[in-house]
């Protein structure tokens, strides 16, 4: 357990929810009770923060969901914002570094592996018939907006908050076997669907952005709770002062995490943790 003494009602000021496998039910809703118990939460003041590695637009309809505003965490840490009545301003931001991105794009496109630049809250791409399979099933699961162009060298000339490589579930592990021995120092490196292999700044996960966005609130990480389920939200639970686990997590959160809900993402298990750790 990464702390023993569980928080006083009152205490948390800001909760970070991963949103897949955690806030979100498998058909992307969010249950009721969830809705109440985070609505309760909001009403006294406390910060509620969608942390995803989703770019920051792609995580609006699960804002909408909720009837109050919300801070955003976006792309695995590497950039936080603040609630959409303010115009989501950027509260902390480290995109990746730029010779990286340059080495990735030139890497697939050698190869012919569809790659994902994230640059000005849009997704740069080449479109291309044996790239189109991934790149539909990018914007089927995330709704993310895309920018085509003909060539991705002129518009990699600045460095991206991500790149990512969506590629057959059987290339992406040889895939990170290969790369990781070079880029390893220079990148922060996330699997996530078993689809996706996700490069950031060597500095940047979701626990890396819970701390920027907490600092920029005055808000002292001891008294932020963070709820998540998988190995990138594993920082993000190591980070936070109250640190839960979903029933359904990984081993790499179970390890890290002060408590495990008794519930999963499709029963209401964020509700169980607000109600028990933040309302008290």
């Amino acid at each position: 357990m990464a702390q023993k003494v569980p928080p006083k009602p009152g205490q948390i000021r800001l909760v970070s929810l991963d949103l897949d496998g955690t806030l979100l039910r498998s058909d992307n809703t969010i249950g009721e009770r969830t809705r109440k118990a985070l609505e309760a939460a909001h009403e006294r003041g406390v910060k509620i923060v969608l942390n995803s590695g989703r770019m920051t637009p792609s995580m609006e309809y699960a804002a909408d969901l909720l009837d109050f505003d919300v801070h955003l965490i976006s792309y695995n840490g590497a950039a936080a914002a603040g609630p959409r009545a303010q115009g989501r301003k950027k509260l902390f931001e480290k995109p990746m570094l730029l010779e990286v991105a340059q080495a990735l794009l030139s890497f697939a496109k050698a190869r012919g592996l569809q790659m994902n630049y994230y640059l000005d809250e849009l997704i740069y791409s080449e479109d291309a018939p044996h790239l189109r399979p991934h790149i539909d099933l990018y914007i089927k699961r995330t709704r993310s907006p895309y920018r085509f162009v003909p060539s991705m060298e002129k518009y990699a000339t600045r460095a991206p908050y991500k790149v990512l490589f969506v590629v057959d579930p059987k290339v992406r592990d040889p895939l990170e076997a290969k790369l990781k021995p070079r880029f390893a120092t220079r990148a922060t490196i996330t699997r996530t669907d078993p689809e996706y292999l996700e490069f950031l700044h060597p500095e940047v996960d979701k626990g890396v952005g819970l701390r920027g966005l907490a600092a920029a609130l005055n808000i002292p990480i001891e008294q932020v709770m963070a709820v998540g389920d998988a190995d990138n939200d594993e920082p993000m639970v190591r980070a936070a002062g109250w640190g839960i686990g979903m029933a359904n997590a990984k081993p790499s959160v179970r390890s890290v995490a002060s408590a495990i809900t008794a519930s999963d993402h499709n029963h209401d298990g964020v509700a169980e943790a607000i109600e028990r750790w933040v309302l008290g």
